[in-house]
């Protein structure tokens, strides 16, 4: 594994240098840390967006009166389209929080004598808090001006989910088969 990698996953996980799954004990601890990152981006996520429906729904859905009982479908279109992306960031960031713990020994010895297999975990994970912050950084440049700018960033945000989702599958799959 190139010393660049591992100082580039070293910097994501805010640390200076890093051993990853450097030895059978911290097999474990290296992947709850790297899925805590990567969560914790995607809950960051969400909440930009919660916070883009609140403001979407102060600013664009005008207040029940006799004679506009319901908002306009048009106004409700947009606020349902925030709030889906919401609840698909949500539920990437609990199957990436939730994913199953590898077991130690079988994945440990399998891993730590097939280097190939461990570089290839390591450039996952570098792509999991990647594209995860990614997310994120799609969420933040979301805002209400603009129809079609909208349209497109959330259209860019569903892809980036889609990464991450791709990204953990191969992963979980990876430190997951037998032996």
């Amino acid at each position: 594994m190139p010393d660049e990698t591992l100082r580039r996953l070293g910097r994501l996980l805010g640390t200076e240098t890093v051993a990853v799954y450097g030895e059978r004990v911290r097999l474990r601890q290296d992947d709850l840390l790297i899925r805590s990152r990567a969560s914790a981006a995607l809950a960051r996520a969400a909440t930009v967006l919660r916070d883009l429906a609140a403001r979407y729904r102060a600013e664009r859905i005008p207040p029940a009166t006799r004679e506009q009982p319901f908002p306009p479908a048009e106004a409700m279109r947009g606020l349902q389209a925030i709030e889906q992306l919401e609840r698909s960031v949500q539920e990437v960031e609990v199957q990436v929080r939730s994913a199953p713990l590898p077991p130690e020994d079988a994945v440990w010895e399998r891993l730590r004598s097939a280097r190939l297999q461990l570089d290839t975990v390591v450039l996952m994970d570098i792509a999991l808090i990647e594209q995860s912050e990614a997310v994120e950084a799609l969420a933040a440049s979301l805002s209400l001006d603009g129809a079609a700018g909208a349209a497109a960033a959330a259209q860019t945000l569903g892809d980036a989910l889609s990464n991450v989702r791709a990204t953990l599958r191969k992963r979980t799959d990876l430190l997951s088969a037998p032996a």
